[in-house]
């Protein structure tokens, strides 16, 4: 194994995160046994350790003025921690008690409630801003933990009015995490933000601070105890990530639309293993296109396909207008799966890449993706899912089976033909030739035939939602793990790939959401 395995990860984990990452590395940490109460533990005392060594006591008046989500957790903390060394701390929390949401925060305000020499004060609506300017005018600090990195959009009243407020009193402001206001991924602000004099970010620093210094003032970074390990290898939180809630009023057209081109006289399972997997994900519609040999042989197997034959044996250049007149119906194409590598579909798979380049996203499969071999300039803009053989037969590149023994043959390749790599395996590595991940939550039972094409499924309905490649692999390949864990403890290592798709709902199920309008 590589000598330094910290120096290793560390070269190919980012330096800034969005909003979006720090989501999923939050959960991804407590997925491997960090308890959130201590994440949010950490981030308290970092922000209290800060204000004791910068501020010292000149500064023993703290107004605390904190949301009802996480990110007032941080500021309860940072609060018990400086009234415990005698400061003098009071706390505005921006709503009820009751509307605290989550169990960690919530623990750390029954906390604060149980301080008698704690003055607190709640805030629901402008008519009680005169309590804040009140307040305002005696402290000597402001803490700012009222939004974190996990909102986004136009503050609403009474938060508009209380960062106004803050705004104009004129006092050092010590923001938790973000600036209120200040979208953490983008750096944009819609209307109002605080503007803060230092700005305590956890674990890493935010996209959305860089260069918006008369928003965040100094930035700190402090460590909360997150590990590596949470950013570098696939977890829960990379399929909360690309997860789409489903709105009470929608359609199927909402909900991606995904176009498997595949199949030839020998394989009729690939394609429609695909498509299933697609559907179980939570595809809208998904179309087939399949050579007429195996065509009739499709729709048997589940209603819910729809399938448009060709007037061949096995898919060829004559195929193209029929696939390109799908092309406006869909978000996605998945091309290979048990397609064949004849040679007129070699120039078929070839074509399509060309007519889709700058117009449809493309998941290559299988023998779509060995079919590049003499064109791999044709995989830029694509995601690709080969392979150890498949990755030899088109590079040239014999890999080992431990992540570390293929990253940089991976990286390399990816970064000089622009593409995103899904390298299968045990330790399925994922890159974009910038960024890496790698899935360990798998099982050797997924070592079974149109196991892969159940993952290109999954794969492109997560883009046909509107995620990045790199996102949608890596939880792609979480997912596929988990379905085939799930499978196995049932089965024991006698598993279909069709088995499955029976497990898909029961992993994505977890994660489902349900949001109002249309």
């Amino acid at each position: 194994m590589v000598n330094n395995i910290l120096d290793y990860l560390k070269s190919f984990i980012s330096k800034e995160v969005s909003g979006e990452d720090m989501s999923a590395i939050e959960e991804n940490a407590v997925s491997l046994g960090l308890p959130r109460l201590l994440l949010m533990e950490n981030a308290g005392a970092g922000v209290a350790d800060f204000i004791i060594r910068n501020y010292g006591i000149n500064f023993r008046n703290i107004l605390f003025v904190c949301g009802t989500g996480n990110n007032g957790g941080d500021g309860f903390v940072a609060a018990r921690h400086l009234r415990n060394i005698f400061f003098k701390v009071k706390v505005i929390l921006l709503g009820k008690p009751s509307e605290i949401k989550s169990e960690e925060a919530k623990v750390n305000w029954l906390m604060i409630e149980k301080m008698d020499d704690v003055e607190k004060f709640f805030l629901t609506d402008t008519s009680l801003t005169n309590i804040l300017n009140s307040l305002l005018k005696e402290c000597d600090i402001v803490v700012d933990a009222i939004l974190g990195t996990g909102v986004k959009g136009t503050l609403r009243e009474p938060i508009k009015s209380v960062v106004e407020a803050i705004n104009l009193s004129g006092k050092p402001v010590v923001a938790v995490d973000i600036p209120t206001g200040l979208n953490p991924s983008t750096g944009e602000v819609h209307g109002e933000a605080i503007k803060a004099s230092y700005t305590i970010t956890f674990h890493k620093m935010k996209v959305g601070l860089l260069g918006r210094k008369d928003y965040t003032g100094e930035v700190v970074v402090k460590d909360i105890g997150i590990p590596f390990e949470a950013e570098f290898f696939t977890g829960p939180g990379d399929l909360r990530r690309v997860m789409k809630p489903r709105k009470s009023y929608s359609h199927k057209g909402d909900y991606g639309t995904v176009l498997v081109v595949g199949g030839c006289e020998f394989y009729s399972g690939a394609p429609t293993l695909a498509a299933l997997s697609s559907y179980r994900t939570g595809a809208g519609l998904v179309y087939i296109v399949a050579p007429s040999s195996i065509a009739s042989s499709i729709r048997p197997i589940s209603p819910d396909l729809i399938v448009y034959p060709t007037n061949s044996q096995h898919l060829k250049l004559d195929d193209v207008e029929l696939i390109k007149g799908l092309l406006p119906k869909a978000d996605v194409v998945v091309i290979g799966p048990g397609i064949g590598l004849h040679p007129e579909t070699i120039e078929l798979v070839h074509e399509v890449l060309r007519i889709c380049k700058g117009v449809s996203k493309v998941v290559l499969d299988a023998d779509g993706f060995k079919a590049v071999k003499d064109a791999p300039h044709l995989l830029d803009g694509t995601v690709a899912t080969p392979h150890a053989g498949e990755f030899k037969h088109v590079f040239d590149i014999l890999v080992g089976e431990r992540w570390w023994e293929r990253i940089d043959s991976a990286v390399e390749v990816a970064k000089k033909y622009n593409f995103t790599l899904l390298l299968k395996g045990h330790d399925t590595l994922i890159t974009d030739g910038y960024r890496v991940k790698v899935n360990r939550w798998s099982t050797s039972g997924l070592a079974v035939g149109g196991s892969g094409d159940v993952l290109s499924g999954i794969l492109g309905t997560f883009i046909s939602w509107g995620n990045d490649y790199f996102s949608s692999a890596a939880a792609a390949a979480y997912v596929h793990g988990d379905a085939g864990i799930k499978a196995v403890s049932k089965k024991g290592f006698h598993i279909l790939a069709s088995d499955l798709l029976d497990e898909l709902p029961d992993v994505l199920k977890p994660f489902d959401r349900e949001v109002e309008g249309s």
